[in-house]
This record gives structure tokens, C-alpha cells and sequence, in this order.
């Protein structure tokens, strides 16, 4: 992309009085004028017309059309550059070809407490802000170095590209962080410049910053609830493999979700060939539906159930108490049963 922009260079007087001549010569003239024409109008020979209004066609201010054999040239409408450049939240920087700057917007002078004359005129470098400063004679550099863009801008300038960068930087109080488009730029009377374009992105770095900090804060937290969990399950699995009750948890499917080893041992199998395993595959029909309706009436209810039930020859008796585990919403998502041997009591 480049930028043609209208800004009259005092060093050439003349081109710019000529220029003006020319431009004013089709505005009288508002269907258009051939380089013939112009040249009658203002007086001047027709190579000069036709190298000013190739001028002013590079810059955007002339169009140029093709009626039969002959180029007819028109005014282009346009809004001044001056009206535009404050009409944007964004900062904009006008440099020449030797980087001296030829003009800035009010958000500029506004955002860095700067005035015109310390500005405008003045080349780059000089402007008292990290941004533009080079480095030190002895070879260091000025704090965060990072912020001076100096070296992109000669490259924009001496490559004629466009360069974007983004820097960081302290300034009075305040940290900026900026986006910055460094845009070719042609002015009136032809000459090369580059065209700044500044975004302060600041809140949008801090809340970057925030959301960092928060992701580590938040992974620092769950760092430790895990570790929190894992002691509470390695607590709460030595509890119930210490006792003398068979301890375990079922699905609304009566599939074991967790045993302990008591169950295990009951079982004579492994705790991994049981885990997952339907209530069904280790116990009769009968005992099955019945355990089966005790587990649909703990989901139903959300309340403890106890019931009595028998197991093997001899025939032993237990106290079986299935207790409903609630998710945070308190729908119940599993059962916890414990099923304790009375036969001592029952004899």
C-alpha cells in the first residue's frame, strides 16, 4: 500500500506556485483539459505541464482519462489531508525523505504532551520520546531499546515498502505499547516521505498481561487442587480398604465404579476385573433385581436406602446402606454402598 499525500515543500517555491497554476487552471475548467490546453492557460511549456500533472495524478489530486487519442486531465475530489489526519483516535507522524517531520495529528501532540514546535520541522530523532530515539554514542542503548523504531523507518524509506512493527516503551509515567504502520508516502511535488501510523494498543496489553496472569494463577490453583485430591483419595482409599465392611460405588447401571479391597476379596477377583463391570456379573438373577430396585429408589428419592440381604453358604447376613453421591447441581450420579456382615448379631 502507499499513501499519496498533499503537503506543499517550501524548498521548491516555484513548483509549488506552478503547481498551483495548473490545479487552478482545471478547476476553471471542471470537464477537463488536455496538456495542450493547460499549457496555453498557464503559460508554461508543455513538458513542465505534463511533469506537474503527472505530479499531481501520482498524488491523488488529478485523474487522469483517455478520450480517443488524447489524455483529458480533471480535479480529483478529495478531502484535505488536514481534515482527515484529526478525524482518527489514532496517532499519525508525516516524515520526509530525510526523516525531518512535516506534519503530525492533535492525538499525537495530545497522547505524548508535545507542541507543534518541538515537532513539526524538527528531524525525527530530536522529538524527546523513546519511540525515535537512536542509540548512544558508546554503543548502549537507552532504556527499552526495543521501542525505537528508527532502524524500520530507514528501511521503509530506503526500500520503499511498507513496514509494520510493534514496540513497547515508557514515557513520563505511563507505559505504551503501540502498533505501528509505516506506510510509502508520495507528496505533491513528487517527492518520496512515510507516513506514520500509530494504534496504541495499551489496554489491549494489559488485559493480555491480566488473562496471563490469571491462566498461571489459575493453573497454580489447579496445580495444587490436584495435589489436594490425590492426598484426599490416597486418605479416603486407605480408609475404606481398612475396613472390615465391603465399600464400593455403583451407576445408575449398577456397573462398579469404585471397590475396596474387602469387596475385592469377597469377589476373589481383581479389583481391574471388576471396576467397570456390571453388578449382575457376579451375583444371581434374584440378588441382581434386587439390588437393582434398591439403586432406582436411591435415584428416585435422592435418600439413604437400607436393606437386609444374604450371602454364600453358610449363609451369612449383612446391613447394606446405599447412600446417594450428588453432583454441585444435586442430581444424584452414583451410589455409594456399604455392605456390612451382622451375622454375629442376627445368630
Amino acid at each position: 500500500m502507499k499513501i499519496s499525500i498533499v503537503i506543499m515543500n517550501s524548498c521548491l517555491p516555484q513548483a509549488n506556485e506552478n503547481l498551483n497554476k495548473v490545479k487552478e487552471s482545471l478547476e476553471k475548467n471542471p470537464k477537463g483539459l488536455t496538456i495542450r490546453e493547460v499549457s496555453n492557460k498557464v503559460d508554461l511549456n508543455r513538458n513542465s505541464v505534463a511533469k506537474y500533472l503527472e505530479i499531481l495524478t501520482i498524488s491523488g489530486e488529478v485523474e487522469r482519462r483517455k478520450i480517443g487519442p488524447s489524455k483529458v486531465y480533471t480535479l480529483s475530489e478529495k478531502v484535505p489531508l488536514s481534515a482527515v489526519l484529526n478525524y482518527t483516535d489514532n496517532c499519525i507522524v508525516v516524515l520526509s525523505d530525510d526523516m525531518d517531520i512535516l506534519q503530525v495529528n492533535q492525538e499525537f501532540f495530545d497522547k505524548f504532551n508535545l507542541d507543534k514546535e518541538d515537532v513539526v520541522g524538527v528531524p525525527i530523532e530530536e522529538v524527546d520520546i523513546p519511540l525515535f530515539r537512536r542509540n548512544k554514542d558508546d554503543g548502549s542503548v537507552y532504556s527499552f531499546p526495543q521501542a525505537s523504531i528508527l532502524p524500520e523507518i530507514q528501511t521503509a524509506l530506503n526500500e520503499d515498502k511498507q513496514e509494520d512493527v510493534e514496540t513497547s516503551f515508557e514515557f513520563g509515567s505511563k507505559r505504551f505499547y503501540l502498533e505501528i504502520d509505516m506506510v510509502p508516502t508520495t507528496f505533491q511535488n513528487g517527492e518520496a516521505g512515510l507516513t506514520l501510523i500509530l494504534k496504541d494498543i495499551t489496554k489491549r496489553k494489559k488485559a493480555e498481561d491480566e488473562c496471563r496472569k490469571y491462566r498461571k494463577r489459575l493453573q497454580e490453583l489447579v496445580k495444587k487442587r490436584s495435589k489436594e485430591i490425590k492426598r484426599t483419595k490416597e486418605r479416603l482409599s486407605s480408609l475404606i480398604n481398612a475396613s472390615d465392611d465391603s465399600i464400593y460405588m455403583v451407576d445408575r447401571d449398577c456397573r462398579y465404579v469404585i471397590v475396596n479391597e474387602e469387596l475385592v476379596s469377597r469377589l476373589s477377583k481383581g479389583e481391574g476385573e471388576i471396576v467397570g463391570e456390571s453388578f449382575s456379573k457376579f451375583h444371581s438373577e434374584d440378588e441382581t433385581r434386587e439390588f437393582q430396585k434398591k439403586i432406582d429408589e436411591v435415584f428416585e428419592s435422592g435418600d439413604t436406602v437400607k436393606h437386609m440381604h444374604s450371602w454364600e453358604e453358610p449363609e451369612r447376613q449383612f446391613l447394606r446402606t446405599l447412600s446417594p453421591v450428588k453432583d454441585p447441581s444435586g442430581d444424584t450420579k452414583n451410589v455409594a454402598v456399604i455392605s456390612k456382615d451382622i451375622t454375629f448379631l442376627v445368630d
